[in-house]
């Protein structure tokens, strides 16, 4: 079971994947120096990033937006300055980009999937936070999807707005933003790749993690979100000054690192180029998916037995093979249906459960 820090803060299965993209920036096309042309937001700069600096920053400029050389292996990277104190946001994003394709997108394509890489940084006192968000355009100010990464503790933290109790079940709290504070911190100096989606027809939302210097997989969840259906109109990264209001003081401002940024819409979640672990791509489909009451099967031969696995890896159901599945009994979310065969293997299928 999960160990979580909580602060209120602000599925198909597929054969073919298509995918559309909308940003995409290895930075390597770029100037090495200012990735902008100012700080309000209103100019263009280099690959179409608009650069905003918050003026309550005692060091907001230009130059907080830099195009740099990293490594071999990364080329040039974007190095956002934080603030120096406990006010002011850096961020930059696209403006309408989002806006526009997605309302043309290819029929089908209705996930919407954000991967980058992102630089731990040193051990720092720095009370910044990197951040990468999706945002809706209504007025509930709905934060689809995103990721924030604590520099002095190296916590991360999966942002949406959801049913708290989809990731806590004892969580009580109303529907709404919320923070998920991983206790597990990510190592220092370490290039991460993240990967966070969110799919607008079922509110499923997917966040992954991969420590890059490794391979090893540092989170890779799934959970069913509040917000299916919203309209998407923002995709921001920035660099937060404080990571909440009762911080005091920030003694000191961080460089954050960011390279390889990619959203696109598809028509499947696979985050980070590796297939989910319990997505099967097989011949096997469970239907209609999100379901009611009953769950069907494509193919139930081979079918030794059958269970239901709820997010947090609880089996709430075990089953005789069928074609037909009547799971009345559980409550809304997300469900992994397990299918033991008589070979001895496993597949492992998402449900949703609405």
């Amino acid at each position: 079971m999960k160990k979580l820090l909580f602060s209120c803060l602000l599925a198909s299965s597929s054969v073919l994947v298509f995918g559309q993209s909308i940003i995409t920036d290895n930075f390597e096309a770029a100037t090495l120096g200012n990735l902008g042309t100012d700080i309000t937001g209103t100019t263009p700069g280099q690959g179409g990033w608009y650069t905003t600096a918050g003026t309550t920053a005692a060091n907001s400029a230009v130059s907080n937006f830099q195009v740099q050389n990293n490594n071999a292996a990364h080329g040039k990277v974007l190095s956002i300055l934080g603030s120096a104190g406990v006010a002011g946001t850096k961020q930059i994003n696209q403006n309408s980009k989002l806006t526009s394709l997605w309302a043309t997108r290819t029929p089908g394509n209705n996930i919407l999937q954000y991967e980058f890489d992102v630089f731990s940084g040193t051990t720092s006192t720095s009370q910044n936070t990197a951040r990468v968000y999706l945002w809706d355009g209504s007025a509930a100010n709905k934060c689809l999807i995103g990721f924030s990464l604590n520099m002095a503790t190296k916590q991360h933290t999966l942002i949406s707005y959801i049913d708290p109790a989809e990731v806590n079940p004892t969580e009580t709290g109303e529907v709404g933003n919320w923070g998920f504070t991983f206790n597990a911190a990510l190592s220092a100096n370490t290039w991460y790749k993240v990967g966070i989606a969110w799919d607008s027809v079922t509110g499923e939302i997917a966040y992954k993690i991969i420590n890059e210097a490794t391979g090893s997989i540092v989170i890779d969840e799934s959970y069913l979100g509040a917000a299916a259906s919203a309209d998407p109109n923002l995709a921001n990264v920035q660099v937060l000054a404080v990571p909440n209001t009762t911080v005091t003081s920030n003694p000191a401002a961080a460089n954050i690192l960011f390279d390889n940024i990619k959203l696109q819409a598809r028509n499947t979640i696979d985050l980070l180029a590796v297939n989910d672990a319990v997505t099967e791509k097989a011949a096997i489909a469970v239907y209609p998916n999100p379901f009611t009451d009953v769950l069907k099967i494509s193919d139930v031969k081979g079918v030794k037995s059958i269970s239901v696995n709820d997010i947090s890896g609880r089996e709430v159901k075990s089953l005789a093979p069928s074609a037909e599945l009547n799971l009345s009994s559980l409550k809304q979310g997300l469900y992994i249906v397990n299918l033991k065969m008589e070979d001895g293997s496993v597949k492992s299928v998402k449900a949703i459960k609405k």
